[in-house]
């Protein structure tokens, strides 16, 4: 099996990679009929897809699978990630299961599975589907107890309904302009905030799973021209998403791309201000300038690994969680269980209309640590050696404070300053996270672990020539 040739299917979020040897029809096969044997062979799913070119061939595998096992599905077609999450909990399904890449390039792709809340799976859940995978432990029905294909409702409608029924008309009238990345909110975003009576200015809003707007990440390299074309047409406000409409990005009044830790810590204080003290999730690559807004607005702080704040969602004492966030993703446990960026974006709006201000006034009292994201490509196989040479020598650094292995390893440093290295869990690169108080302590924090992680790699690679 193709799909299983990897020590580990699933990743920071789902499964995720190249359609040509790793998300293969295969793959889907074995997802569809491992989900089927952990729902017993009974019960309903629901199946979406974004708009990659692979996605519908993905999808439609993933219907046959799910049929031989037993299970009803209803298929969703083209939709955003969020829509698939919001209609796998309101329809009553239980369970979902996404195709989507999100923000990698076209030429990959990925599968995410969804509980009966809306919350992606936990990992406890996704290592289960991965024991049965890899061991090809499924439980196979007869042909009379197949399961049945029907079309699901039109969830996209419905959605946009709930969430109107939470906004409130806009008191002026906004110019915004919104970057869909040729992706699933094409027809969402602009729309909704239209509804709520802002200007909008649309750009890459027809849908091609080949991105030929812009790359799918909404990160500021390839937002610059988006960045450009929000300051000459004088909006108040520039919204960006990526390919399947879980992540945000925000360019304010002057066509400057917000730093999204600033927008998360922004989030943070929002939802503290409107729900009262509780506790703010965050993952381990995340700025101290959350800590410092979280604090001073009665929350506490909590980081985990990427891409899980959602499994914190999965326990007895989530009703005190305000906020589950990760750079580009905002989930609103008072709104769903999901990462949804098209609500986030409506909630920006709001507040900045609220405001009665610009929108880079709404960050003020938010500090600005000036901080760098970089990575080293690396092949999967020698990520692991790499790590354990990185995390020797960085945690044995002069001034170390806290040191975290939660995901990768994070040194925090006495002075504010702290460097994370981890390896992706979604393409073969090893990650680097450095923030300091200073731009001087930031460059000598990314010389240091730059110069550590090129070290760590070559010796892992030239480890690996000599074990041949």
């Amino acid at each position: 099996m193709q799909g299983s040739q990897s020590p580990r299917l699933f990743g920071t979020a789902g499964i995720r990679g190249s359609v040509k040897d790793r998300v293969t029809e295969r793959l889907a096969l074995d997802l569809a009929r491992a989900m089927s044997t952990m729902l017993a062979n009974t019960g309903q799913v629901i199946v979406g897809s974004d708009y990659r070119t692979s996605s519908a061939e993905l999808r439609v595998t993933l219907l046959g699978g799910l049929l031989g096992g037993g299970l009803d599905v209803l298929d969703a077609g083209f939709l955003s990630t969020p829509i698939l999450a919001f209609g796998v909990r309101t329809s009553g399904a239980d369970s979902g299961i996404m195709v989507t890449a999100s923000h990698n390039p076209p030429e990959d792709n990925g599968m995410k599975c969804y509980s009966h809340q809306g919350r992606e799976y936990v990992p406890e859940e996704e290592q289960l589907l991965e024991e049965l995978i890899c061991q090809h432990q499924f439980t196979d029905v007869s042909w009379d107890r197949m399961g049945t294909l029907g079309r699901a409702p039109d969830l996209t409608d419905l959605y946009v309904e709930r969430l109107m029924d939470l906004m409130q008309p806009l008191r002026r009238r906004l110019r915004v302009v919104v970057d869909c990345a040729n992706g699933t909110t094409y027809n969402l975003t602009p729309l909704i905030l239209s509804k709520m009576g802002c200007e909008v200015i649309s750009l890459n809003a027809q849908p091609d799973g080949r991105f030929p707007g812009r790359p799918a990440e909404p990160n500021p390299t390839n937002l610059v021209e988006t960045c450009r074309f929000v300051r000459s047409v004088g909006a108040d406000l520039g919204i960006a998403h990526d390919g399947d409409g879980d992540r945000l990005a925000l360019i304010d009044e002057k066509g400057r791309y917000v730093n999204n830790d600033t927008l998360l810590a922004f989030f943070a204080r929002l939802l503290l201000t409107e729900n009262g003290s509780g506790r703010i999730i965050t993952t381990i690559d995340t700025s101290s300038r959350i800590d410092k807004v979280v604090i001073s607005s009665g929350g506490t702080v909590e980081r985990t690994r990427l891409g899980k704040t959602h499994a914190m969602l999965n326990r007895e004492d989530r009703e005190t969680v305000r906020l589950c966030c990760e750079p580009w993703k905002i989930i609103d446990p008072a709104w769903g269980f999901w990462g949804d960026a098209i609500y986030a974006a409506c909630k920006v709006v709001q507040a900045l209309d609220l405001s009665k201000g610009v929108v880079s006034a709404l960050f003020r009292g938010i500090p600005d640590y000036p901080q760098e994201r970089f990575f080293f490509r690396c092949p999967d196989h020698l990520k692991d050696a790499a790590m354990t040479n990185v995390s020797n020598v960085l945690t044995s650094e002069k001034g170390v404070r806290d040191v975290s292995k939660l995901d990768g390893v994070r040194v925090d440093f006495g002075d504010g300053g702290w460097i994370l290295i981890r390896k992706s869990g979604t393409e073969p690169k090893i990650r680097v996270y450095c923030e300091g108080r200073s731009p001087a302590r930031l460059r000598q924090l990314v010389r240091k672990s730059s110069g550590l992680v090129k070290k760590s790699i070559g010796a892992a690679q030239r480890a690996s020539m000599r074990s041949r």
